[in-house]
């Protein structure tokens, strides 16, 4: 009877809005804001738990469920994306370009080059939320964020490099923070501005019973507070009143945020998450697979959509420092035996870029389009088995050979593409066996570099700096290719410290250094999916952006409210 009396509900408001012309009403924004109410939402990573409430623990998930109460001393201009000026569209897991950034915790910050500084003048009354049992609200003052900087670097789970130009970081002021740098670093805005672990954190965590990793002990400055963590289930996050920012919304200054809730769901299971947002149990859903787009507009024509290229990108790592892979011509060989059009086409429906390694075509700075790569790097995107076997006998294996390569068991779209690969090569004579492993068996592997010859994982296209680092320089925990090129070190790290290089000349170096990475084919490079983001008309004020820094939704969430009236009328 209930689900009668929607559909009635839902039909009804449809002929309204026909003939009333009260679809003016029904998009995502602006109208006047209304404040209270809950958003109910799924984010880019569903099923995962939050794996750490510390930022010292470095761990690549921290943004997605900090970002409500923790906040950042840089993050993106929401102004320049899709509801503004529209020259980005934040949909990048981690790249905020220095052109759309704006201050969050900072009013405002400089780059020395004599001495070599960085000078962050932080905003003036902010306060940490009251938290019993940790502390009782107090400004936030330059001494917290000499503490953050300080513990990050000094964490034994530091990535290597990522912070090793700092020297210190002193409070000149109770504003002020100057960071002494050791060496230039021109992606200083990633690991100390709005990266995925440098939110700020209250040095009164680390002293309550149970220290920063237990939820209750979370606290921070921003718009909403953590109040409820149901492991596999759900994250609460409530209004806090007390917060700083706001918003102008058609020439009027609304207090932020507007929802007096936010629930992140937990949802392993993807039917579960899609019967969810269709029945109005969620109010947006961030990642939908483009296979099921078709049938859910037909089923539901008044949900309101956004369609993005996948921030990450599927690849299989070949161990470079192991035979067969250490060969680059084997390595050329697997790439020209992968039908990625014919992926695209029949098995991706058309939703998919063949190129987006190591970026994205979003990245315009960096990022060198199929038709303008040189021959050598192009090829590798060509189906031509026959030149494949060639290559094969020029380098010593005139019969194939076999390998290992490990994939996450519980990741099926990986699976699937696998086995797609797994087929594609057995056509040139080379057997892989496919080893799925569970979540932690498989990351430790990579990590303590035990992982088998081949190694299916997702690149974090992340920003141009960060993603060469850690996917391609010497010794990073995140290069399953094990690549070690003394030109990608060298110049990667000439780049990043060369304090004289402006940053185009330092970005159009690193969008070079990823072709000459391209070349060296280090992994079996495979098309990426178009993913959409999905919502009903009474979330107002979405405009389908993902991200304003590393992994990290909730400020754009807190400029996000519910049009209860709306909601009502669709009977829900």
């Amino acid at each position: 009877m209930k689900k009668i009396k929607k559909m009635a509900h839902f039909i009804a408001l449809t002929l309204l809005m026909a003939v009333s012309g009260f679809s003016v009403c029904w998009g995502t924004g602006p109208m006047t804001p209304q404040y209270g109410g809950t958003l109910t939402y799924l984010d880019m990573a569903p099923g995962v738990n939050a794996l750490s409430w510390d930022n010292a623990d470095w761990v690549w998930k921290h943004g997605y469920d900090t970002g409500f109460y923790a906040e950042h001393l840089i993050m993106g201009d929401l102004k320049k994306g899709p509801r503004g000026t529209k020259e980005y569209d934040f949909t990048a897991s981690a790249w905020i370009p220095p052109r759309v950034q704006r201050g969050e915790l900072l009013e405002s910050w400089e780059a020395k080059k004599n001495p070599l500084q960085i000078i962050f003048h932080l905003r003036k009354g902010v306060f940490w939320q009251n938290k019993p049992g940790v502390m009782n609200t107090r400004e936030f003052t330059a001494e917290d964020v000499v503490y953050n900087i300080n513990r990050l670097k000094n964490s034994p789970r530091a990535i290597p490099f990522m912070m090793d130009f700092i020297g210190k970081a002193e409070a000149r002021d109770k504003y002020t923070v100057i960071v002494q740098l050791k060496e230039w670093s021109a992606d200083w805005h990633f690991p100390l501005g709005w990266g995925y672990y440098d939110a700020m954190q209250a040095p009164e965590q680390e002293k309550a019973p149970g220290g920063p990793k237990k939820w209750e002990n979370a606290t921070g400055t921003g718009p909403y507070m953590l109040t409820e963590y149901k492991e596999g289930h759900s994250q609460t996050y409530t209004r806090n009143p007390n917060y700083w920012d706001s918003e102008v919304i058609a020439g009027k200054k609304y207090k932020l945020p507007f929802t007096d809730r936010i629930v992140m769901l937990i949802m392993k299971d993807e039917a579960t998450r899609l019967a969810s947002l269709m029945t109005g149990k969620i109010d947006l859903m961030m990642n939908i697979n483009w296979k099921h787009v078709k049938g859910m507009k037909e089923k539901n024509p008044h949900l309101l959509w956004s369609r993005y290229i996948n921030p990450n990108n599927f690849s299989m790592a070949m161990r470079m420092d192991k035979k067969p892979f250490n060969d680059l011509r084997v390595r050329q060989a697997l790439n020209m035996a992968i039908n990625r059009m014919e992926i695209i086409k029949t098995f991706m429906g058309g939703e998919a870029e063949i190129h987006t390694y190591p970026f994205p075509p979003t990245f315009k700075e960096v990022y060198t389009p199929l038709e303008k790569l040189p021959p050598s790097a192009r090829e590798l995107f060509s189906y031509n088995p026959e030149k494949a076997k060639k290559l094969l006998a020029e380098a010593g294996y005139p019969n194939g050979f076999t390998f290992k390569a490990q994939l996450p068991a519980g990741n099926q779209a990986m699976q699937d593409m696998a086995s797609l690969v797994k087929a594609y090569l057995s056509r040139i004579g080379v057997t892989m066996e496919l080893e799925p492993l569970d979540y932690p068996s498989y990351l430790s592997s990579m990590t303590k570099k035990t992982h088998s010859e081949g190694y299916f994982f997702v690149i974090d296209h992340g920003g141009p700096f960060s993603a060469i680092r850690r996917n391609f320089v010497t010794g990073q925990p995140w290069n399953p290719h094990m690549m070690s090129d003394p030109y990608v070190d060298k110049t990667w790290h000439e780049t990043a410290t060369n304090h004289n290089l402006t940053e185009k000349q330092g970005l159009e170096v690193i969008k070079k250094l990823a072709v000459y990475v391209l070349e060296q084919a280090p992994a079996i490079v495979l098309p990426t999916a178009y993913d959409y983001a999905a919502w009903w008309p009474w979330v107002r004020n979405y405009y389908g952006e993902l991200r304003v820094g590393g992994h990290r939704a909730g400020p754009i969430l807190a400029r996000v409210w519910i049009d209860q009236e709306l909601k009502k009328k669709m009977g829900y």
